[in-house]
C-alpha cells in the first residue's frame, strides 16, 4: 500500500540575524523551527530562504499523524471562518451565509463530523435546498464546500476530500470587456485609492486577492517585473506562482508608491477586505453607466493581449492559469494569425 503524504499548515519563513549568522525562522503545525543558514552573507541566506519557501509551498516537509476525525462540523466551520477572516475580513461576504446554510442542513441530517459528508448528502442538498436555483449558485456552494473540505484535509481533520469528484454544473462563461476609452474614463473618474487599484489590476491581470497580498519584496522595478507568490495563509489560485512584466506607465505609479516602504510592506492594502474593493469599483461602474465587475479588469487585460496577437500560451502564463483550456475563452478575440503563419512556408 503506498505511503500517504500528509498535508500540514504553516507560516512562511523569514530571516533573522544572530551572532553574525543568518537564521531561518518558520512554523509547521504550531511548532516553531529555527535553523542556521551557516552563512554571514545576506544574499546567500536569501537563496536558502527561497529554497525553503519552495519546499514548504510544495508540501515537501513534515509528516503529520493520522487525522483526527472527531472534530465537529460546527468547530471546523468556525475555524474555517476565522481562516477566511485572517486572509481578508469578510463582514458581509456571501460565503458566510452559504456556510451557515450548509451547517444547518448537515445538522438537520444528523451529520456531526466533516468525515461523514458524502456525495449523496450533497446531491440531496442540491435537489432540496438549492432546487430551482441558478447553475452559478449551485456551483458556488459546491466550490465553497470543496474548498473548505480541502482545508480540512490540510488541517488533518479528514484524510481525504469526500466530494472531490463531484462536478458542479457547467456554466457558459461570459465576461465584460472594457474598451480603452472606458478604462481611461474609469481611471480619470475614480478617487484614490481606487484609481491606483484599477491601474495596477488592468495592467497586470492580477486577481484582487493577489493584489491585496502583494508585498514590495515581490516588485522589482529595476527588472520591471512582479512576482505573484504565496504568503501566510494565502496562495495564488491553482498554486501557480508567476512573474508579470510591468508596463512603463505602471512602473511610474509603483515607483511613486514605493517611497519609504520596507520589503514586507503590502503594495496595495487600503481597504479592509477584497469585498470592499469590489463594492467600491461596482459603485463607480454604476455611477458612470457602464457594465462590468472588478474581475472584468483581469478579462480586459487578457482580451486586449489576445487582440494584439499575443499567443494564448503566453497569456496563460501571464494569468497563472493551470489549464490552457481556461485561457481559450479569449482565443476568439485573436486576429487571424494562422493565415499569415502558413504563408511563411518556403514551398
Amino acid at each position: 500500500m503506498p505511503r500517504r503524504l500528509f498535508s500540514y499548515y504553516l507560516i512562511m519563513p523569514n530571516l533573522y540575524l544572530k551572532d553574525g549568522f543568518w537564521w531561518l525562522n518558520y512554523r509547521i503545525n504550531d511548532r516553531r523551527y529555527r535553523e542556521s543558514t551557516g552563512t554571514h552573507d545576506r544574499k546567500l541566506a536569501e537563496i536558502k530562504l527561497k529554497n525553503l519557501e519552495l519546499k514548504l509551498f510544495k508540501g515537501e516537509m513534515g509528516i503529520k499523524s493520522a487525522p483526527s476525525t472527531r472534530t465537529p462540523i460546527s468547530q471546523f466551520i468556525k475555524r474555517y471562518i476565522e481562516y477566511m477572516q485572517s486572509n481578508s475580513p469578510v463582514d458581509k461576504h456571501p460565503d458566510l451565509a452559504r456556510l451557515r446554510i450548509l451547517q444547518d442542513f448537515f445538522a438537520r441530517k444528523g451529520v456531526r463530523y466533516p468525515a461523514d459528508i458524502n456525495p449523496d448528502l450533497v446531491d440531496e442538498f442540491r435537489t432540496t435546498i438549492l432546487a430551482g436555483r441558478k447553475p452559478k449558485t449551485v456551483k458556488n456552494y459546491i466550490a465553497l464546500l470543496k474548498t473548505a473540505l480541502n482545508k480540512a484535509v490540510e488541517w488533518n481533520i479528514i484524510d481525504h476530500n469526500p466530494i472531490a469528484k463531484i462536478k458542479a454544473p457547467k456554466i457558459v462563461k461570459t465576461f465584460n470587456l472594457f474598451t480603452k476609452k472606458e478604462i481611461d474614463r474609469l481611471i480619470s473618474e475614480a478617487d484614490e485609492p481606487l484609481k491606483t487599484g484599477i491601474i495596477i489590476l488592468v495592467n497586470t491581470g492580477m486577481r484582487r486577492g493577489e493584489l491585496l497580498h502583494l508585498r514590495w519584496r515581490d516588485v522589482d522595478l529595476k527588472a520591471g517585473s512582479i512576482r505573484v507568490w504565496p504568503y501566510d495563509g494565502f496562495s495564488p489560485k491553482g498554486k501557480q506562482p508567476r512573474k508579470i512584466p510591468i508596463p512603463g506607465g505602471l512602473k511610474e505609479v509603483l515607483r511613486g508608491l514605493s517611497k519609504k516602504k520596507s520589503p514586507d510592506d503590502f503594495v496595495f492594502r487600503p481597504f479592509q477586505s477584497e469585498h470592499r474593493l469590489y463594492k467600491r469599483f461596482a459603485a463607480l461602474v454604476k455611477e458612470l453607466g457602464m457594465k462590468g465587475t472588478l474581475h472584468d479588469l483581469r478579462h480586459t487585460y487578457a482580451s486586449h493581449l489576445a487582440m494584439a496577437a499575443v499567443p494564448i500560451p503566453v497569456i496563460k502564463e501571464l494569468l497563472g492559469h493551470s489549464d490552457i483550456a481556461t485561457t481559450m475563452i479569449y482565443s476568439h478575440l485573436s486576429p487571424d494569425i494562422h493565415k499569415a503563419a502558413v504563408e511563411k512556408l518556403p514551398f
